[in-house]
């Protein structure tokens, strides 16, 4: 009997929490959730996924998802650590299968692809722009309703820019029905910054005056961005390390480097403190270009060590396969790998790999992909996408990558630009937009090393195992190869632990 009046006090808890939330929720998913403790946790989850109209159906669906990755998790995670930590310590981690295109590559490649590509793109960004700025943005095509010289709101994506005859920058927005024109003043100080990273394919909001039907001078520019937060920190020591662009199969693979780096992660080289922090580190990230590949430019051949990508990666696998057994691995692919070069990219296939499938603490993912360990969420992307935005963002240099990435998480997006030098394939979904607010970003392909904390995000682009290449030569890159970060999540403090030593 004292069920019932607690059951109906919870059911009026849900309805104000959906209301408060903007949610559509029927009353059988109503009547499901009050049977449960951690309903708002649920309901939380399927906000950040962009649903909004609640059904029996997505709450059963929400419930069984989530109770099933944590025990495939827990339940992997246990029996390796039975297997090889003389201390018990089983890893909480959950692999966040919906931001990841593996197994779920759909598109056909019509103009139908495409729109819901850009559609999806669109409304994921403009919810987030909304929430995080409480924008009151009005449809394009209702600005004919607005007096010239009212201040207005809107949110576009940019379809066109260029400069005008007077020197200011003017944009071409469009949301799902219409299209006008923002002008952005050549003297304006304070959207100076601005105007050097907007990019074709941005979705920003704009806070302006109307000047005639269709046009907008601009006083401030909003960007989707991550909100300002504290960073998540662990009670306890965990460490977790990434690598990344090893090339394997490549003569400039640094072999004894590695081999260095694999005695070290076994605590069997370096310092009594490093091998005290060793023993904690209970993530390893790997995010890309594993091997070299076979014609992934003109003259490569030349070029291998090894030149069946077959054999390059059963050499991969076996060095990974040395690494202890108590530390969960996540690898993702980048374009040296034998998948599509356009991204989003899926996994690396079993067959390519059948030794690191059969591993339990071995986890092969698409690029991007999404991964939450011990309450944090982590993002993982090869990074191709930033020599796009190189080309075309003022302010960005390849020697220090971190702020290329602090501008992708701006943008909240991975995808800056279609029709660009990086391909993209229209799914249905787009997987580049950035939907979760990562705790921690790690990134490869550009073979240099770099660090950053913004927003409570704390940022790593990964160095590299292959040695400086003709075509850096060329382009005067000087990559930093061989240095391995670790990071305590207890502080977020990060250390260098570098291998290439004569």
């Amino acid at each position: 009997m004292l069920l019932e009046p607690l059951q109906k006090s919870r059911m009026q808890e849900i309805v104000d929490f959906a209301s408060d939330k903007k949610l559509i929720i029927d009353k059988d998913a109503i009547e499901i959730l009050a049977k449960h403790d951690d309903w708002r946790d649920v309901l939380e989850d399927i906000i950040r996924k962009n649903i909004f109209f609640v059904t029996r159906e997505t709450i059963e669906k929400q419930i069984h998802h989530t109770k099933i990755s944590l025990v495939e998790a827990s339940s992997q995670a246990e029996k390796s650590s039975e297997k090889t930590s003389p201390e018990y310590w089983v890893p909480r981690f959950r692999i966040m299968k919906e931001y990841d295109v593996t197994g779920k590559s759909y598109t056909e490649g019509t103009v139908q692809d495409f729109i819901k590509l850009f559609r999806d793109k669109f409304l994921t960004l403009k919810n987030i722009l909304e929430q995080r700025h409480t924008l009151r943005a009005k449809p394009i095509k209702r600005l004919k309703y607005v007096r010239d010289k009212e201040e207005v709101e809107i949110v576009g994506m940019v379809y066109r820019k260029w400069e005008t005859k007077a020197g200011h920058l003017a944009l071409e927005l469009e949301d799902l029905e219409d299209r006008c024109v923002v002008v952005i003043p050549k003297d304006d100080r304070y959207l100076e910054n601005d105007k050097g990273k907007i990019m074709l394919d941005d979705v920003i909001g704009v806070s302006g005056v109307k000047i005639n039907k269709d046009m907008v001078i601009a006083k401030r520019i909003f960007w989707p961005d991550l909100p300002q937060r504290t960073p998540k920190l662990l009670k306890k020591e965990v460490y977790v390390a990434s690598i990344s662009d090893m090339h394997v199969g490549s003569k400039l693979f640094l072999e004894k480097a590695f081999q260095r780096f694999v005695e070290w992660i076994n605590g069997n080289a370096g310092s009594d403190e490093d091998k005290r922090m060793v023993k904690k580190i209970r993530y390893l990230f790997v995010t890309g270009d594993n091997v070299d590949g076979v014609g992934i430019y003109p003259k490569q051949y030349d070029e291998l060590n090894i030149k069946n990508v077959k054999k390059q990666y059963e050499v991969f696998s076996n060095y990974i396969l040395q690494i202890p057994e108590r530390i969960q691995i996540f690898i993702i692919p980048g374009q040296h790998d034998s998948v599509r070069w356009a991204e989003p990219q899926p996994a690396i296939p079993e067959k390519l790999v059948p030794k690191l499938y059969e591993a339990e603490n071995v986890h092969l993912l698409g690029s991007p992909s999404w991964v939450e360990i011990e309450g944090l969420k982590v993002l993982l992307y090869h990074g191709s996408c930033l020599h796009d935005l190189f080309s075309n963002v003022s302010g960005l240099s390849y020697e220090k990558p971190q702020y290329a990435i602090i501008e992708l998480l701006r943008k909240r997006d991975l995808m800056p630009a279609y029709g660009l030098k990086q391909p993209y394939v229209p799914e249905q979904r787009d997987y580049m937009v950035v939907r979760e607010e990562p705790d921690l970003v790690f990134v490869g392909d550009l073979h240099h090393i770099g660090y950053a904390n913004y927003r409570g995000t704390t940022i790593v682009n990964n160095s590299t195992w292959q040695g400086r290449t003709d075509y850096q030569i060329r382009q005067g890159h000087i990559p930093t190869p061989g240095i391995v970060p670790v990071i305590n999540l207890k502080n977020r403090m990060i250390f260098e632990r570098h291998f290439l030593v004569s």
